[in-house]
């Protein structure tokens, strides 16, 4: 990937290289041109009749308005036909690829080891910043995601959810973040209302954020192929559980794992 887009940089410098080098030469041929017209008004001076002095401004005259003319055109046609090509293949470069390299397909689900915690900061996961954020280093990531937790009381299931989840997201090169959200006091779980108003806090903090997945905590991806990432339309992402023998109950289910 680096090697990608420093080749890219370098197309870039040898583009701009010419483009100086065309514009420097169509300058010195400017220049000797205004010095023969300047040479010529001198001449036209001092002449004797009117009739070569018009006809040598109008030759000096047509002369400077063609070059004038001509570098206009090829500075137009530069700005408006090369620089948008550079700035796509800058942004091509800068963007992480539409299917990441680093994808394992099927993942053998691992505990997670015994100095893993939830309370403090963890060297498995140590590009993951402070409240459950990450992005890539090497690239742009194509999709901001958060990921809604409806949790309560469930510690160690948790713990492993995390510790699995973070994984396969950085291979996925997502820019994203992990909401798990507990709904207050001690009555009936209600699942739908803390969704609801955990998106609704989710938008106060990154009004931006495009793509929303809806997570039950005992749910673990088993192959990182399957993108957590949002389409135009809502997507189900948990249609193959192991539970149901990797079929949906019934056609209607979207529960589990929801992207919108």
């Amino acid at each position: 990937m680096a090697f990608h887009r420093l080749r890219h940089a370098y197309i870039l410098c040898i583009i701009c290289a010419c483009f100086m080098l065309i514009t420097s030469i169509i300058n010195l041929i400017y220049l000797f041109g205004h010095t023969a017209s300047s040479n010529n008004h001198k001449y036209v001076k001092t002449s004797s009749t009117s009739i070569k002095r018009t006809h040598e401004k109008i030759l000096s005259n047509h002369n400077y308005d063609i070059f004038q003319e001509m570098y206009q055109k090829f500075s137009y046609s530069f700005v408006n036909n090369y620089i948008p090509i550079l700035n796509k293949i800058n942004q091509s470069s800068i963007y992480c690829p539409p299917v990441p390299p680093d994808l394992q397909g099927p993942i053998i689900i691992q505990e997670p080891p015994q100095h893993f915690s939830l309370l403090n900061y963890s060297l498995d996961h140590s590009e993951v910043l402070l409240g459950g954020r990450y992005h890539p280093k090497t690239c742009v990531a194509r999709h901001k995601v958060a990921i809604i937790v409806p949790y309560r009381d469930r510690w160690e299931i948790l713990e492993k959810f995390l510790y699995h989840t973070h994984t396969f997201l950085q291979r996925q090169q997502l820019e994203y973040r992990i909401y798990v959200c507990e709904q207050a006091f001690t009555k009936t779980f209600n699942k739908g209302i803390v969704m609801n108003g955990c998106f609704k806090e989710i938008l106060k903090l990154e009004p931006n954020t495009s793509c929303f997945i809806m997570h039950d905590v005992d749910l673990l991806l088993i192959d990182d192929r399957n993108m957590y990432t949002c389409p135009v339309l809502p997507r189900h992402l948990s249609v193959a559980v192991d539970k149901f023998q990797f079929y949906l109950p019934y056609t209607q289910l979207v529960g589990g794992v929801l992207g919108m």
